[in-house]
């Protein structure tokens, strides 16, 4: 039987679909964008500490991630996982995430990835188009 498949149908049944809350983040770094901004951090430092959040991020579970995500502004914590509204890549729903104290990134949730799409030295460019 196949993963996904159900039991005892044949190979044309229709696949069940699984929640990915538990399943651990896999993160893409890839888009152009994201890397061009990463790499012109001048400040080894903040390069090292945005670094340290995309490794721990692919330790986290998306659970983990989701809990990071608050309107109390006294419960921020983490990663604080933010859904921003009327922004759309992909058929997805852009998000920011805190990756540093003084950045934040646009990401995307594609499945058990989170796709980083840019960089942002300030908390309000995050957050326009």
């Amino acid at each position: 039987m196949n993963k996904g498949q159900k039991k005892g149908a044949g190979p044309s049944a229709t696949p069940i679909q699984t929640s990915t809350h538990h399943d651990h983040v896999a993160v893409d770094t890839s888009w152009s964008e994201f890397r061009d901004e990463l790499f012109a951090i001048t400040d080894k430092g903040e390069f090292d500490a945005v670094l340290d959040t995309i490794d721990k991020v692919q330790k986290m579970n998306w659970d983990d991630v989701l809990k990071t995500s608050t309107k109390d502004l006294r419960g921020k914590r983490g990663l604080n996982w933010e859904p921003i509204s009327g922004q759309i890549v992909g058929g997805k729903q852009v998000c920011s995430i805190r990756v540093t104290q003084r950045f934040r990134a646009r990401v995307i949730r594609d499945g058990r990835f989170m796709r980083f799409i840019s960089l942002h030295p300030d908390h309000d460019s995050a957050y326009r188009k």
